[in-house]
């Protein structure tokens, strides 16, 4: 697979999703190798989806931090194809290592609830509610640096960004309370949230189980 995506060579597919696909890409102004997260082409003229990439690239480029992956570049929402160009690991997620481990040390699981509360701290203090803190949206790095991704539903509390209250957003099997009641989160939902990774990352297992969010 070699095709141009404006100044990006699209190289090879690392991961697929609901809403789009990550590319191994090269910049070819910069000439350094990127993941690029490709909006599908069927929801290109959705607006909600290419509005949940703008929060996203808004969100994280408003953060610095060892533990929170690093958006270099955004198409905006004009572009007949939107993405966003992120740093590029090459570790699996939280979830497939967890999996992989069937549970991890406590030592192990301390020191990325620790690194993961450490990239929530520096959102809170920048008026970001994550909301869907999850094993998927952690990236193990180098010497087991995590990273966390996808700020794709994050609410902006100075700018009451995409509040939805009154709609479930979040993933089953993590959300507080208050997100699948649908009312207004705030960095608590955040924490709740980091206590079921932590939960998962010790016994290989979610702490509820359900055939729906509300069961």
């Amino acid at each position: 697979m070699l095709r141009k995506l404006e100044k990006y060579e699209v190289l090879d597919e690392i991961g697929h999703g609901g809403m789009a696909t990550v590319y191994r890409a090269r910049d070819s102004s910069l000439d350094r190798f990127v993941a690029l997260k490709v909006l599908h082409p069927h929801l290109q003229r959705t607006a909600e989806a290419r509005a949940r990439f703008a929060r996203e690239a808004k969100s994280v480029a408003r953060l610095r931090h060892p533990h929170i992956l690093e958006i270099y570049d955004y198409s905006g929402e004009a572009s007949d194809e939107t993405y966003i160009a992120a740093e590029l690991l090459t570790g699996p997620t939280l979830k497939d290592f967890v999996l992989k481990q069937k549970e991890l040390p406590p030592e192990i699981a301390a020191s990325i609830a620790t690194q993961v509360a450490d990239a929530l701290g520096e959102a809170h203090a920048k008026g970001i509610i994550h909301r869907d803190v999850k094993p998927e949206n952690v990236l193990i790095h180098q010497d087991r640096c995590v990273k966390l991704t996808d700020f794709g539903i994050a609410y902006m509390v100075d700018t009451h960004t995409f509040t939805a209250t009154g709609q479930i957003l979040g993933s089953p099997g993590h959300m507080a309370p208050e997100q699948v009641e649908g009312s207004t989160c705030d960095a608590r939902s955040d924490v709740f949230s980091l206590g079921t990774v932590l939960y998962f990352c010790s016994t290989g297992r979610l702490p509820f189980v359900g055939r729906n969010p509300h069961h």
